[in-house]
């Protein structure tokens, strides 16, 4: 409320509170790990076939100009030996870190998130019994600060007060859903196979096929993907067994109105497994347990009418603003893009091929004739049995891929995109080519980001000393002048000046044009 002199109220001040969601900052950052080991009661080390690791966020936490990230990479080293019995061995280990970012302006009362992904991994011989792991983590980091902002969100006057507002656009998360599911199944090798010796690697893909919704459930339905990579009893023979399991799982929310956006992801989480005995007394089933949950978030966006200026006609006056960064989710976009290509392997001829693994790299992201287009790489781990020596054998490749989405209306300022690769198959074409096949995965989300300047409170300090002004003044509109640039420097109500000046109804004003400016009296 504002109380002019004399003790008469003249203005009241209304006030509301919204919640934002503020992206402070995103941080990309790269994280060197290196780790030496020593193999303990197993054979030594002869040459190192391939290293591989998923990576691990545990915890971020905030403090002043400092994030820090920790977590651990889990890798699996599989490595050919010089015992006689056992040629081919794995061994699997985990490297913590801790990583403290940098973040000027950063405070306690932010929060984080953050994404880790591997961008190189090896592992290398370094004595008999010792064998060193490398690897490059990049960090994706984002900062937001959850928080209430509260406004002038409508005033009443006697007309001396002049206001201009604006309708922003706002989104908040409704509700956020973290489900556990898992499936608890087995593989069964074919007839001809030996029994199992020892897995040295397994392989897990969970991806979703189809979402829908009727009430107040969401019905996810998926593919959980397994696969194994084992040696039998002979000690000398390679295999790989994969299948894959549907689920459909069903997701309570708290809403069913059509307007509101979903984001629907699956985080896998660590599959245990261990192979025993089938009817016939043979082993040669892998029985399994797969972890994975489900994640939904859904969003509504709300509109506000905020008051962003203000001047009195009648007195001076202090103003309190703040500029707010407002982010409105426009739409959550998920394209699903068949990808295939060829490539040879450098060593040797495929016998048979085992796994493959497949990591997307971006290398651009751009606007392009009315597209969305994004470039990259698929890089293709591929295990195969080499026919040259009768052993297993890596195949690199780093496969170029392009996906572009059409823009049919550009109702936003930003786009968040992320790739992913499932379904991933690779087939023996010839005694060194392999096709490659996959679906490239990609989540888009429209997003308008708005920087507004909020009325937060206004005080009165002394009526305006008219007699210092000229009675009249010819003044030239400048370029990018407004109307209410004019009003407000002179504490002229808008209607003032559109009465004395032939002003068009939109408001607009014309650079080089002359304004006639009245003293009031």
């Amino acid at each position: 409320m504002l109380k002019l002199q004399g003790g008469i109220i003249l203005v009241k001040l209304f006030n509301d509170t919204f919640n934002i969601n503020e992206i402070i900052d995103s941080i990309s950052t790269e994280v060197l790990l290196e780790s030496e080991f020593t193999i303990a009661d197993m054979p030594d080390i002869e040459r190192i076939i391939t290293a591989e690791g998923k990576a691990e966020v545990n915890n971020v936490s905030v403090s002043t100009d400092k994030i820090v990230v920790e977590g651990k990479l889990i890798y699996n080293i599989i490595y050919y030996s010089n015992d006689e019995d056992t040629t081919i061995n794995s061994v699997t280990g985990e490297i913590p870190f801790r990583e403290e970012i940098e973040a000027e302006g950063v405070t306690e009362e932010m929060e984080a998130d953050s994404k880790a992904f591997i961008d190189f991994i090896d592992g290398e011989k370094s004595a008999d019994r010792s064998y060193l792991v490398k690897a490059v983590l990049i960090l994706d980091t984002d900062v937001y600060m959850n928080r209430p902002v509260t406004y002038v969100s409508y005033l009443e006057s006697d007309g001396s007060m002049q206001a201009k507002t604006k309708n922003i656009f706002y989104t908040n998360t409704l509700s956020e859903i973290s489900e556990e599911i898992s499936i608890n199944d087995a593989v069964e090798l074919s007839k001809g196979s030996g029994e199992i010796h020892e897995i040295l690697k397994s392989d897990a893909d969970v991806y979703i096929t189809n979402i829908d919704t009727l009430d107040e459930k969401m019905l996810v339905e998926g593919i959980c993907k397994v696969g194994f990579l084992y040696t039998e009893d002979d000690k000398h023979t390679t295999g790989y067994v994969s299948e894959e399991f549907p689920f459909t799982h069903y997701l309570e929310l708290n809403s069913s109105d059509d307007n509101i956006l979903k984001e629907i992801s699956v985080k896998v989480n660590k599959m245990t497994y261990s192979p025993t005995e089938n009817f016939d007394d043979e082993k040669k089933l892998i029985e399994f347990k797969l972890p994975f949950t489900i994640n939904a978030y859904l969003y509504d966006t709300s509109e506000r009418n905020v008051i962003m200026d203000c001047y009195s006609t009648d007195y001076e006056l202090e103003v309190e603003s703040e500029t707010i960064n407002v982010s409105s989710l426009q739409n959550i976009v998920n394209e699903v893009v068949k990808y295939e290509n060829n490539f040879d392997v450098l060593s040797g001829t495929i016998k048979d091929i085992y796994s493959v693994d497949v990591s997307p790299k971006i290398s651009d992201k751009k606007i392009s004739d009315d597209k969305y287009i994004i470039e990259g790489f698929l890089d293709v781990n591929l295990l195969y049995l080499n026919g040259d020596i009768n052993k297993v054998d890596k195949a690199f490749a780093s496969l170029p891929f392009t996906v572009d989405f059409p823009l049919e209306e550009k109702t936003f300022t930003q786009i968040q995109s992320d790739v992913k690769a499932n379904r991933c198959n690779a087939y023996r074409k010839g005694s060194s080519s392999v096709n490659f096949n996959c679906d490239i995965n990609v989540s888009l989300k429209f997003k308008n980001n708005d920087e507004v300047t909020i009325i937060k409170d206004i005080a009165e300090t002394e009526p305006i000393d008219r007699n210092k002004m000229s009675s009249l003044i010819f003044r030239v509109v400048q370029p990018g002048e407004t109307l209410w640039d004019i009003a407000k420097n002179y504490n002229l109500s808008i209607n003032t000046l559109k009465e004395l000046n032939d002003i068009p109804e939109d408001n607009e004003l014309t650079a080089g044009n002359k304004i006639i400016i009245a003293r009031m009296v």
